[in-house]
């Protein structure tokens, strides 16, 4: 009898501007899976098409997680729960709402209005909203300390983003969004539900770019992006969303009680936006594979200050992985830049998006 073998990968879908994250682990023969964001409204029929795939297949689908409302990351989601063909696959799914937000004042364009479109089909077809915390928000606790979760499979969650600060920073944004739409937010209670069972290349200095000062985001949205570590069998995979970057920081450090600690896989935060990746937190996560996901098409994302900060922050020998090749990143696929930095690059081919493998 032939054992099956163990398997921890992701695959970023090419998601336009926008997120798509699939991750995998556990026996190659029977995986356990779990989706982070739905990309942009163009992004949902190849979602749908790989729900599809596996919909017959054995394995387990734990987990849908959407960050955050901003179009980029929610738009997809929209049309993936309001069928309940797919949205109905999931065990769980994790999206904090207005009912998850506390009182306080200040999205992208129509990011409320696609929220509420994902409440509504979240208590229309009565899905498992946030259950594993008994319908209240995912976050970090009050005094900022990380919460883990154990997943069916023997794998490990840990929520390192949103802090209860930047969530109740959302809520007069939210409102004020709502309102201009003509609409009103859905603050119905959600009950309890039970937890689910088992569960170009010489054109720029490299130095230069990486020491320019760095401005941290301030965008209410991305603030509010549920962030978080998949660990299983001795690898690790930080899913950073839009998350701001001191958020991170401050709660690797309550859970390691240090910095510096060691991480197989960082998806960057904001596609690697300058005002996201910072020196600190690449001191903080030192990473052996760094994931960018975007063709750049709306704000040019991976910046180039982004870019070169994790080629000169991160450990000799990181890789690059591009889940699309576009004329916001083609430049680091330079011999020179590589033989001078010693990192490593790797693309995405046009819409098949890029895997990569831990196990």
């Amino acid at each position: 009898m032939t054992m099956s073998k163990k398997i921890f990968r992701m695959h970023s879908l090419y998601a336009g501007h926008g997120d798509c994250l699939w991750l995998e682990y556990g026996l190659e023969a029977n995986p356990h899976r779990i989706v982070v964001d739905c990309g942009t409204i163009g992004t949902a029929k190849r979602v749908k098409e790989a729900l599809d795939i596996v919909r017959n297949e054995p394995g387990s689908n734990e987990l849908l997680v959407i960050t955050h409302v901003d179009a980029d990351h929610i738009g997809g989601a929209i049309s993936v729960l309001e069928d309940p063909k797919y949205g109905g696959m999931f065990k769980e799914i994790w999206f904090n709402g207005r009912r998850h937000l506390e009182p306080a004042d200040v999205l992208e364009h129509f990011g409320a209005v696609q929220g509420e479109r994902v409440t509504d089909a979240l208590l229309e077809h009565n899905l498992p909203w946030n259950s594993l915390y008994a319908a209240s928000q995912i976050s970090l606790s009050e005094d900022g300390t990380p919460k883990e979760i154990k997943l069916p499979g023997d794998a490990k969650l840990t929520i390192l983003s949103p802090s209860w600060e930047k969530l109740r920073a959302m809520i007069g944004r939210w409102d004020r969004e709502i309102e201009k739409a003509g609409l009103l937010p859905n603050l119905d209670q959600v009950a309890p539900q039970p937890i689910p069972e088992g569960f170009e290349t010489f054109g720029f200095d490299v130095d230069a770019l990486a020491d320019e000062a760095f401005e941290e985001d301030t965008e209410v949205p991305n603030g509010s992006s549920i962030a978080f570590i998949v660990e299983f069998d001795g690898k690790s995979i930080l899913l950073g969303a839009d998350a701001h970057p001191t958020v991170l920081i401050n709660a690797i450090q309550k859970k390691y009680g240090k910095l510096g600690i060691e991480i197989d896989v960082l998806k960057l935060p904001h596609h690697g936006s300058k005002h996201n990746v910072s020196q600190e937190l690449l001191e903080a996560v030192k990473c052996k594979t760094a994931v960018f996901s975007s063709n750049g098409a709306y704000f040019k994302h991976p910046d180039r200050e982004a870019v070169a900060r994790v080629v000169k922050h991160s450990p000799e020998g990181v890789e690059l992985v591009f889940n699309c090749r576009s004329d916001f990143n083609k430049m680091w696929d330079s011999d020179h830049l590589r033989d001078e930095w010693k990192y490593k690059t790797r693309y995405g081919v046009r819409e098949d998006g890029v895997s990569v493998i831990l196990k």
